[in-house]
């Protein structure tokens, strides 16, 4: 099935350019070594070949540290402060990754002279300034405001916000999107809305409107709008293989704000695909499996003296066991190390007090000092304190992993009850595998409120991949560390 386009083509093209100067840089670096140079052109065709295969490595490793920083995003690379500030940063990450690598490996192939590690830096630098600021920006700028690299927009939601978008695109010639025309359900079709672009439809004509007037591009700009039907419009995108972008107050709480892009003055958030592929869901089956084995040897001294703590703290088993709804409404049992004295789990009171939180849909902040968790703090145990405050309790989990019931990074599942209050759209947070960490929890864990957590759950979904999963992990261990927002 046909999703949602991942990047402009031009993306592609400096990610390429990228990678084309760093393979050249560490060529250079080469010669400019002549020593080291002399030294391993007597290697074996096969020690080349692997030294080849390192090379090509790193050069795609600057690529996803240039991903990560923001590199690929258009109010970057016009720019040349903020362009240069970031390449700086890129290429210091890039070479302390170079140095991990040298110290841990033995390998002949790898690199193991400062001398070409420091002439790779400052070739790297120099042609990254001569590529990307002096020769890529200035024939990109040209290209685009001379309409070559125009792509036709369509912007769904004609209202406030949808205008202010037009307007910066006017005004951003650089950016090389041309406004076609507006949908909107409460504006009559012809209304004029900014300069020659008009209403051409409604919502429900998106199809046809980009089969019509050759649309690259959907701007989703609805300000006040329910969450039910912007699910729906997003939905209405995916078949049609079109880049879609996000202009709403409601992914105000997205965390990962590198995944922002701005249109000038306005931030956009990418959208993707409509959930996980079979290829990709094999790809991240094999990846849970593999981590969470490793995670599993390698802390199972730290579970031995947890579990040691929770026998001698309180009267109970060590592991609490719970059922939990899970993907497409599938119920499992969920595993935790204990942190309460053993009680009465049907605590009618909770679910009297959840239930309600579910229905005033009040939004919550990552400042707020509410607590979306509704706990009894009086039947926490000492240890189970801190094992809440860092999430520790949570890390029996991986067995749960491993039996294919959960997954590193997902939604996080929700109690039988629970899942009894939501809406149709809330359920749309599990319809893939639940994680042992997700959105939610680099967004603030629990203090984010309900509805704000299912608009991070469904932007995970919409743009899930390895890269993103990897992400989520890396944002995860402070949070654990200095326990923000656990209860």
């Amino acid at each position: 099935m046909a999703t949602a386009k991942r990047y402009p083509s031009y993306k592609y093209v400096l990610a390429a350019i990228d990678l084309c100067t760093i393979i050249t840089s560490y060529v250079l670096a080469f010669v400019l070594e002549e020593r080291w140079l002399n030294e391993h052109l007597h290697l074996s065709n096969g020690m080349l070949a692997a030294e080849l295969v390192y090379v090509v490595f790193v050069a795609a490793m600057c690529v996803f540290i240039f991903h990560y920083l923001a590199l690929y995003q258009i109010n970057v690379f016009v720019t040349v402060v903020a362009h240069l500030a970031q390449i700086v940063k890129g290429l210091a990450v890039l070479l302390v990754g170079i140095a991990v690598i040298s110290f841990f490996s033995k390998a002949d192939f790898v690199v193991d002279s400062r001398l070409l590690i420091l002439y790779f830096a400052a070739v790297a630098f120099v042609l990254f300034i001569v590529v990307r600021i002096v020769l890529f920006r200035q024939i990109y700028l040209y290209l685009s405001r001379n309409k070559v690299l125009q792509r036709d927009v369509l912007i769904v939601g004609a209202g406030e916000n949808g205008r202010h978008v037009a307007v910066n695109l006017f005004l951003h010639d650089y950016i090389g999107l041309r406004v076609v025309g507006f949908l909107d359900d409460d504006v009559r079709v012809g209304t004029p809305i900014f300069n020659a672009a008009r209403v051409i439809g409604r919502t429900s004509d998106m199809a046809d409107c980009v089969k019509q007037y050759d649309i690259k591009e959907i701007l989703i700009c609805m300000e006040k709008v329910e969450h039910t039907l912007l699910m729906e419009l997003m939905e209405q995108t995916m078949p049609l293989n079109v880049i879609v972008k996000i202009s709403s107050p409601l992914y105000e709480i997205v965390p990962l704000r590198r995944a922002i892009e701005h249109y000038g003055n306005v931030p956009v958030l990418g959208v993707f695909q409509s959930g996980m592929r079979e290829r990709n869901e094999a790809y991240k089956r094999a990846f849970d499996s593999v981590f969470a084995s490793l995670i599993l040897l390698l802390l199972s001294p730290l579970f031995a003296i947890i579990a040691l703590l929770i026998k001698l703290n309180s009267k109970g088993p060590v592991f609490f066991r719970q059922v939990r709804v899970g993907k497409n409404g599938q119920q499992f049992k969920l595993y935790k190390f204990r942190s309460m004295t053993i009680g009465n789990e049907d605590d009618e009171e909770r679910k009297k007090q959840m239930a309600a939180f579910i229905k005033t849909k009040r939004k919550g902040l990552p400042a707020m000092s509410v607590s979306t968790k509704i706990v009894n703090e009086s039947r926490v145990t000492g240890v189970g304190k801190w094992l809440r405050k860092l999430s520790l309790d949570e890390f029996p989990q991986l067995i749960n992993v491993l039996k294919g019931e959960m997954s590193l990074v997902g939604p996080r599942p929700c109690l039988p009850y629970e899942w009894e209050q939501y809406e149709e759209w809330h359920k749309r947070r599990l319809s893939v595998l639940p994680g042992l960490t997700g959105m939610w929890q680099v967004a603030g864990r629990s203090v984010v409120g309900f509805e704000d957590m299912v608009i991070l759950d469904l932007h995970y979904i919409q743009n899930a991949s390895l890269v993103l999963d990897l992400r989520v992990i890396l944002k995860t261990i402070p949070v654990m560390l200095f326990g923000t927002g656990a209860k």
